[in-house]
């Protein structure tokens, strides 16, 4: 065998062993792995939409701009809305000017009635103290009448003398007559000063009409205020712009999108794990990732979640089987797995990636 013949053989056995030796590292490796080369890069995609209607005046933002939690992402025109609220803001005003008038009169009528029933008291107790006396003067002119006429009819008193005492006990009766009147009249006046209570009442009525209708246009201004305020359409996170679809002078609908937005801070890998790999797949285990964009950097991340549920269950389009005839594809479970973003190359939504998820020893 010449030089030339032994080497080549050598060349040949190296590479059959090189071979070999990578060939038993492949399959330890893939042996050692779940691989899936169907993974992207996901974030939550927040799709900003208008609650009102009305025509655009301002886009401050553009696609690719970086936006804090409060940035104005568009303008819708408030002119009509801040016209309605100072009309309804006049309304409330005046409601609460009829009821401050309607509180003065409350308080002016209760006033007056608390004094006129108190002095109509007083009158009331001096006319039952004037019947009193009145009764105590006919009972003593009664009984000196009483006695007077035995000793009339004996002569031991003038005719003159019980004349006088018979008049004495007539005015005493018509002094009780009008002690009993008096008395009648105040109490009656009494009765009606109470009556006029009933003023109060409808007056405190009123009053109760004026705060429901006070509270019913509290809340309308209160929508509208809402209704002003959501003209100022605003970014609800930290983040970047992915798209706009509104321009100036459009008009926009409720519920009509306006921007996408995501937080590049809060990126994960999403991928689908087939079945039968599943059971090597357990929550923390090491996952190395390779983005497509960044062939030359490797990236590190763990199994946050495994899914409840295949893919399947959740397509548009469900693939019945009424004609009996069946083939078996392997279904897909979603596995979430977190990734960290980096400055110097940024990772966004919908890159693609390969996974490498690390079957810890058993």
């Amino acid at each position: 065998m010449n030089a030339k013949k032994l080497i080549r053989l050598v060349i040949i056995v190296l590479i059959l062993v090189g071979g070999g030796i990578w060939g038993a590292q492949w399959l330890q490796h893939r042996s050692n792995h779940v691989f899936e080369n169907d993974a992207r890069i996901t974030a939550d995609i927040v799709a900003i939409s208008s609650r009102v209607d009305g025509w655009v005046t301002e886009v401050p933002v553009s696609q690719g701009d970086n936006i804090r939690k409060g940035n104005l992402i568009a303008k819708i025109d408030s002119r009509d809305a801040e016209l309605k609220l100072a009309e309804l803001e006049s309304r409330l005003e005046e409601l609460e000017a009829e009821r401050e008038t309607i509180d003065a009169q409350i308080s002016l009528a209760e006033n007056q009635i608390r004094q006129r029933f108190t002095v109509q008291t007083h009158w009331v107790e001096a006319s039952a103290a004037a019947l009193a006396t009145a009764e105590s003067q006919v009972k003593l002119m009664r009984s000196e009448l009483n006695r007077m006429r035995p000793l009339a009819r004996r002569n031991v008193v003038s005719t003159q003398g019980l004349e006088k005492a018979e008049t004495e006990f007539l005015n005493a009766q018509n002094r009780q007559i009008t002690a009993v009147a008096e008395l009648q009249a105040n109490k009656a006046k009494l009765l009606e000063i109470s009556a006029e209570r009933g003023s109060v009442t409808v007056l405190k009525k009123q009053r109760a009409q004026i705060e429901a209708r006070s509270r019913t246009l509290t809340a309308q201004i209160d929508q509208q205020r809402l209704n002003v305020k959501d003209r100022d359409v605003i970014s609800p996170i930290e983040g970047v712009v992915d798209k706009v679809f509104v321009d100036n002078g459009e008009f926009v609908r409720p519920g009509q999108r306006l921007a996408l937005i995501h937080n590049p801070n809060s990126i994960w890998v999403e991928t689908n794990v087939r079945e039968t790999d599943l059971r090597h797949v357990e929550l923390g285990a090491t996952v190395n990732i390779s983005v497509d964009a960044y062939p030359d950097k490797p990236f590190a991340g763990r199994v946050l979640r495994i899914g409840d549920s295949a893919t399947s269950l959740f397509a548009l389009l469900p693939s019945p089987n009424p004609s009996g005839n069946f083939t078996k594809i392997s279904q897909r479970v979603p596995v979430k797995i977190s990734i960290e973003q980096v400055a110097e190359r940024p990772l966004k939504p919908g890159m693609m990636v390969e996974v490498e998820i690390v079957i810890p020893d058993r």
